[in-house]
């Protein structure tokens, strides 16, 4: 059976609840309900921003045919600026993208425009065609894959590197997906799937790619939370004898925190890999001996927990032998 593909996977959902659990136990007196709409909210913001990279391309050749008309209603005609300007409006990719019902549809139920980036939009397009790689383009033949190479040029080189487009996304939300290179590879990943034959070109990602991946974030929320008081000796019981978890970094604990809750309320998913995913969010998050510091510790503490009956795996490869 072919797995689903979706932008919001679980390694994206491991990092917003970290973020969440952060905020809930900074709170004094956290209200689950409110944090995990909050939670929800921000999962829903990284699918928006994936639409709105989409939105930006297909806006793009829009843009370029209304410069076209606007410099051919000149009273003095430029003929060679506005020629410059066919092959975007002519992309073949990016005409499949803006009609494409799925992303239509998407984009008229989220309300999505592009309304409020008009300043990194234009620093874009203006970007795009003075740059060499548009003069290598519009000099080559063209073609459906020439098309679709400039607009993974477009998205890598000048879209991600354009800072007042994250100033913007920041400024009308407090959500900013910091794991960004993950939504772009995702697009990528759409423009890359688009083919000739397909009228709409192919498909546009769903956010999640079945309700466990989404029901993934709720019970991870939940039982990082429920399961403090059986996780919080096990910490205290294999950190060094000079340490306490006092003297722990506050990130450090939270990141154990949720991954052992994730070893004990997922039988499903291996130990390493749990273990990967929270050593490489201490690197990324924490300090920078975190990674190693909580390997350790956590290697530690899944074997206490396994000794113990408290983890108890389930599934093909994954039963421990007794």
């Amino acid at each position: 059976m072919e797995r689903k593909v979706s932008t919001i996977g679980r390694h994206l959902i491991r990092i917003k609840v970290l973020q969440m659990l952060y905020a809930y136990n900074k709170t004094e007196k956290p209200d689950f309900e409110v944090f995990y709409k909050q939670l929800e909210l921000s999962l829903k913001k990284s699918y928006e921003q994936y639409l709105m990279f989409l939105l930006i391309l297909a806006e793009l050749r829009s843009y370029a045919e209304l410069r076209i008309t606007q410099i051919q209603d000149r009273q003095l005609k430029n003929e060679a600026e506005w020629q410059r300007l066919v092959r975007f409006a002519e992309n073949k990719v990016l005409k499949q993208l803006e009609n494409n019902a799925d992303f239509v549809s998407l984009i008229s139920t989220e309300k999505l425009s592009i309304e409020n980036y008009k300043v990194a939009f234009k620093e874009i397009f203006n970007t795009i065609i003075s740059s060499e790689f548009y003069d290598e383009y519009i000099a080559t033949e063209q073609s459906y894959e020439t098309d679709k190479a400039f607009v993974r040029t477009i998205l890598n080189q000048v879209i991600a590197e354009t800072e007042s487009l994250y100033d913007t996304f920041e400024e009308y939300s407090i959500f900013l997906n910091d794991d960004v290179d993950n939504i772009i590879s995702f697009v990528e990943k759409t423009i890359k799937g688009f083919t000739e034959k397909n009228d709409e070109g192919g498909i546009i990602y769903p956010m999640f790619a079945d309700k466990d991946t989404h029901d993934f974030g709720y019970s991870l929320f939940t039982k990082s939370i429920k399961l403090w008081d059986t996780i919080r000796p096990y910490i205290d019981k294999n950190i060094s004898n000079n340490w306490t978890i006092d003297r722990l970094a506050e990130l450090d604990i939270i990141i154990m925190q949720q991954g052992i809750a994730e070893m004990i309320a997922f039988p499903e998913i291996p130990i390493p890999v749990t273990m990967n995913e929270y050593i490489e969010l201490a690197k990324w998050y924490s300090t920078e001996k975190s990674g190693q510091f909580i390997n350790g510790i956590m290697y530690k503490i899944s074997d206490d927990l396994k000794k113990d009956g408290v983890i108890k795996k389930k599934g093909r490869g994954l039963i421990e032998k007794q």
